[in-house]
């Protein structure tokens, strides 16, 4: 589950880094180094967090009658 929870969070994190990169890029605009390093930490931290509520849910619905 944690593998599948993963790679979830990993799809989600690459379709928000894109869906958030874009505008900000659209003018020929720069990013800010700041922004760069929020943009770069999405991915990863959503890859994290979804391994952590997949495995949460799957204990829970395990432990449910």
């Amino acid at each position: 589950m944690a593998i599948l929870g993963l790679f979830i969070g990993l799809v989600a994190g690459a379709l928000l880094t894109s869906a958030l990169g874009r505008p900000m890029v659209a003018g020929g605009g720069d990013i800010s180094i700041s922004a760069g390093i929020l943009l770069g930490m999405v991915m990863p931290v959503l890859g994290v967090a979804g391994a952590v509520i997949a495995v949460i849910i799957d204990r829970k619905s395990r432990d449910a009658p």
